[in-house]
């Protein structure tokens, strides 16, 4: 049944059941129908608040450790649903055995009769691939809703070592972070909304120095960028102290959580996966959560049991990968030390130190992301009997990957073989006050500079707008071993061909010709335009048959 894709539209079903039925259908009928058969589905929305505990009661039978808390306020003597949080035990054992102590928080907008905000904390295997810790639904991005969040986070992961959560530009979400977690984790903030709020203040000559500031891996060059974002605007210095705080470069993270990003990327993944299950009712939201973890979860333990070796193939695949055409000068102190010389495309000499022992390189690269960079790819490669999956931090080992989907999240039957729980109270479905008037978003308006959004195009080795790396004439801005791995490697399309010159011009549009008949509807039929021609009001100067007048352009 169609009703059964989530996120499915009313006007995508209405173009669905005309092809597969040859039938015509107003959108509004099919709209009523869609909507009787949700709620024949799912339900009523008041009822599924109701039924919000006796999911919790499965659930804690299922998963037991499980952490799930529902809150409700109580309103001219009503008690009305206020906020909900979920945590798997299974996601948090997982997290704290196999995943690295950094996490991707944030909320998206719920679409359905009652809106609000989904919120989660995400965090990232030896892959690099999403893992979801934990979720929450509550009514707006308050401070009191984000501190209760991250209470309840705190108590369903503590505090490991090294832990940092990454968070964008919410002063609610940062305020929540700073009052429960405090000095115990590092709190970044994504340097995407930064550069957001920065270029409504200062643009120019200053862009250019923002983002390599935010990939300088070492405080020497973090402070020569700094100095140059002075030099060029004395005032943006002082606006990133007191209006963003947060650490925001890559010079000023802890060596121990081995996340080296620099924006919350890790959250805008999950916000995507959960896009179209977004409208559903509460408890059929929580539960279809549920099950796309327990099917991911599923699915990665299959990945794991067939690994062998000690560090993850696709990471020893990358460094090899990087290990080929470096071309760099190598000066040897000792067998596990030396130096690793070289220039940029622009002449720009450059040396750094590496030490096989400590496993650090003076670029600071290897400190951060716990991977060889490229200078000590190129030291271990040119002596004999060392390999480069030696030397890869143990985060990105086969066994923690492992760790982290040995735990299943268990299966439980549907609404009606759940545990029978009652709070004392009829709960009731939250007010809908401050709700706008007609039917709620389900795409969000992307900003300028977001990909997806049309805007000037800048180039990522100037970073001037205007124009693209491709064909750029101006000097690079800082050395090349400062960028990020995306920036190091282009990629280019194969299977793509360049278009000859001697080919003709396509025909830039199409026209559709009517042509009235005595026996029937009109008919249509295809018209191509030639080269020459631009307009159909064209036609007129040449001789054109009369009916080209009533052409339509598609």
């Amino acid at each position: 049944m169609l009703i059964k894709e989530p996120g499915l539209g009313a006007r995508e079903m209405q173009y669905r059941l005309e092809d597969q039925f040859t039938v015509t259908l107003s959108y509004n009928k099919v709209w009523e129908g869609r909507k009787l058969a949700l709620k024949e589905l799912h339900g009523t929305w008041e009822d599924s608040f109701k039924l919000l505990w006796n999911w919790k009661a499965a659930v804690e039978a299922t998963c037991p450790g499980s952490l799930i808390e529902i809150d409700c306020k109580k309103v001219k003597g009503q008690m009305h649903f206020s906020k909900m949080f979920v945590a798997l035990r299974p996601c948090v054992n997982g997290f704290l055995m196999g995943c690295r102590p950094y996490l991707g928080v944030d909320s998206t907008h719920l679409t359905g009769k009652y809106l609000g905000q989904l919120a989660s904390a995400t965090a990232i295997d030896g892959h690099n691939w999403m893992y979801p810790v934990a979720y929450a639904i509550f009514d707006k991005e308050t401070n009191l809703n984000w501190k209760w969040f991250m209470t309840l986070l705190k108590r369903a992961i503590g505090t490991p070592p090294g832990l940092t959560i990454h968070t964008d530009a919410c002063k609610g979400l940062a305020y929540g972070v700073s009052q429960v977690f405090g000095d115990a984790a590092e709190h970044r903030e994504c340097f995407r909304h930064l550069m957001a709020n920065f270029r409504r203040k200062y643009n120019g000559e200053v862009l250019k120095y923002m983002w390599p500031c935010a990939w300088a891996c070492t405080h020497e060059r973090h402070q020569v960028l700094m100095d140059k974002i002075s030099e060029t605007c004395p005032n943006a210095v002082a606006y990133l102290r007191y209006d963003h705080p947060h650490l925001w470069t890559r010079a000023k993270f802890n060596k121990i959580c081995k996340v080296d990003y620099v924006n919350n990327n890790i959250s805008e993944c999950f916000n995507n996966w959960i896009k179209n299950v977004k409208e559903l009712p509460a408890v059929d939201l929580m539960d279809m959560l549920r099950v796309m973890i327990m099917e991911k979860i599923a699915t990665r333990q299959s990945i794991a049991n067939k690994m062998q070796g000690h560090i993850l193939p696709s990471v020893v695949n990358d460094l090899h990968e990087k290990s080929r055409n470096l071309r760099y000068t190598i000066t040897k102190s000792g067998y596990m030390k030396g130096e690793v010389s070289g220039a940029s495309r622009d002449g720009v000499a450059w040396r750094y130190g590496v030490n096989l022992v400590t496993q650090a390189c003076s670029c600071g690269q290897w400190d951060v992301t716990g991977k060889p960079c490229t200078h000590a790819i190129a030291f271990i490669t040119s002596q004999r009997n060392l390999r480069i999956e030696d030397y890869v931090g143990e985060c990105y080992s086969v066994q923690r990957f492992k760790d982290a989907y040995q735990f299943e999240v268990y299966p439980m039957g549907d609404r009606l073989q759940w545990p029978k729980l009652d709070p004392g109270f009829e709960m009731r479905p939250p007010k809908l006050e401050g709700r706008p008037a007609g039917r709620p978003r389900k795409k969000r308006i992307k900003s300028a500079g977001e990909p997806g959004k049309r805007g000037p195009y800048q180039c990522k080795r100037c970073f001037q707008y205007g124009h693209i790396e491709k064909g750029c004439k101006n000097p690079v801005v800082e050395p090349h071993e400062d960028l990020p791995d995306n920036h190091l490697q282009r990629k280019t399309k194969k299977g793509t061909k360049k278009r000859k010159k001697s080919e003709p011009e396509q025909t830039s549009t199409s026209l559709v010709q009517i042509s009235p008949s005595s026996s029937g509807p009109m008919t249509r039929r295809r018209v191509a335009m030639s080269p020459t021609c631009s307009s159909p009001s064209a036609s007129k100067q040449g001789e054109a048959p009369a009916s080209s007048k009533r052409r339509l352009i598609i």
